[in-house]
C-alpha cells in the first residue's frame, strides 16, 4: 500500500520531466523580442498542448524569444513567460510581432543582422516639422495645398514619427516586421487598423494623414514595427502625445510669435530650456533648409515611460545636440514665399 501511494505520488514529477523533455528536444537557438499580438496560449510542450497554470499571452506585453522550432522557416517560438511555472513556454509565430534572429541572418525575409531586429533599441527620436517651411519645398503634396492661417499645423509642430533607434545601425535601424523596404508610394503600404479616436487624434497633429498620403503607414511599417512595447494605436497614441507636450510646453506659442523672423539660435535654445528643462537644447538635433527652420528632432532614452513627462525623459537622453542652421534661422508663416 505505501508503495503504491509512494509510485501515485512520484507521477506528477514524472510527467512533468517528461513535459520539460519534450519540449525540450527540437529546435535552434534565437534571439530577439516579440510583442503579442493576440492572447495566445503558451505551452509547455507545443505537441502535446500542455499547458500548466493555463498560461496566455499578454496583449501588447513584451518577451525575449531564447528558441524556434526550426531554423528555416519556424512555426514556433520559445520564449519566457515571467511568473509562469515553468517560465519557458512555446507559442505560435502567429500570435506575435517582431522580428527575431536565428543563427547568423534574419529568418523574418530580411537582411542578416540585427538592424531589423524588434526591440533592440538603445535610443529614440520624437521626429517634428514646422509644416509651411516643409511645404516650402513639397507643394505638390496634399497636405501643402492649403495656406489658411488658422490650420493647426500654420501654428504647431506637426507631427513626423517616434523612431526606435540602434546606435550601431547609425540611421538604418528600420523595417523589423514583415516589410522589409519602401513601398514606394507611402499609401501601397498596407491599411493601418487604427482605432477611430486614435485616427482623429493622428490626423489632427499628422497633416498627412488627414489629407490622404499616408505618412502614417510608412512610419509604423519603418519605424513601429522595431519597437515591441505597443500595440499600432499605443505607439501612435504615445507620439501624438509627446508631440502635444513639445507643443503645450510654450514652443507652439513661442513659433508664432516669431512668424516671418529670424530669431538666434542662441533664443532657440533658451525658450527650449525654459519650456522643457535645463540643458534640453542639448537633446535637439535642428535642420534647416533655405534659412528656415524645418525639423526638430528630440533625443529621447532607450525606455519611454508614459508616466514620465517629455521633460523628464529628455533629461534622460544623451545630450547629443546638432544643428545645420548657423547662428540664426526664419520662422517661416504659412504660405509660399514666392
Amino acid at each position: 500500500m505505501t508503495r503504491g501511494i509512494i509510485r501515485f505520488a512520484a507521477l506528477p514529477i514524472l510527467l512533468t520531466a517528461l513535459m520539460l523533455a519534450d519540449s525540450a528536444r527540437a529546435g535552434a537557438p534565437a534571439t530577439g523580442t516579440v510583442s503579442a499580438a493576440q492572447a495566445c496560449a503558451a505551452y509547455v510542450s507545443k505537441n502535446k498542448r500542455s499547458n500548466p497554470g493555463q498560461v496566455s499571452l499578454k496583449v501588447g506585453e513584451s518577451y525575449q524569444v531564447f528558441a524556434v522550432d526550426r531554423p528555416a522557416t519556424p512555426f514556433w517560438y520559445r520564449i519566457r513567460v515571467h511568473g509562469a511555472h515553468p517560465p519557458e513556454r512555446w507559442v505560435s509565430k502567429r500570435c506575435v510581432m517582431g522580428d527575431v534572429q536565428v543563427g547568423d541572418g534574419s529568418h523574418g525575409g530580411g537582411r542578416a543582422g540585427t538592424c531589423n531586429t524588434a526591440g533592440l533599441a538603445d535610443s529614440h527620436v520624437l521626429a517634428l516639422s514646422w509644416q509651411p517651411a516643409f511645404c516650402e519645398t513639397h507643394r505638390e503634396k496634399p497636405e501643402c495645398r492649403t495656406d489658411s492661417s488658422d490650420a493647426g499645423h500654420a501654428r504647431h509642430f506637426t507631427l513626423h514619427g517616434l523612431w526606435p533607434n540602434k546606435k550601431a545601425c547609425g540611421t538604418h535601424y528600420n523595417y523589423c516586421g514583415e516589410i522589409k523596404s519602401q513601398s514606394g508610394h507611402f499609401c501601397n503600404y498596407p491599411m493601418l487598423d487604427l482605432r477611430a479616436a486614435v485616427r482623429k487624434e493622428l490626423e489632427e497633429i499628422m497633416p498627412s494623414a488627414a489629407a490622404g498620403s499616408c505618412l502614417q503607414r510608412h512610419e509604423w511599417f519603418k519605424h513601429g514595427t522595431c519597437q515591441t512595447h505597443w500595440t499600432i494605436d499605443g505607439y501612435f497614441e504615445h507620439a501624438v502625445d509627446l508631440a502635444r507636450q513639445f507643443n503645450e510646453s510654450g514652443m507652439a506659442y513661442f513659433m508664432s510669435r516669431n512668424m516671418g523672423r529670424e530669431i538666434s539660435e542662441q533664443s532657440f535654445h533658451e525658450r527650449v530650456d525654459c519650456a522643457l528643462g535645463a540643458d534640453a537644447h542639448k537633446r535637439l538635433q535642428l535642420r534647416c533648409r533655405d534659412g528656415n527652420l524645418v525639423d526638430v528632432y528630440v533625443n529621447l532614452p532607450a525606455t519611454l515611460s508614459k508616466a514620465e513627462s517629455l521633460g523628464e525623459l529628455m533629461k534622460r537622453a544623451e545630450p547629443k545636440y546638432s544643428s545645420n542652421c548657423g547662428n540664426s534661422f526664419r520662422i517661416d508663416p504659412v504660405g509660399y514665399a514666392n
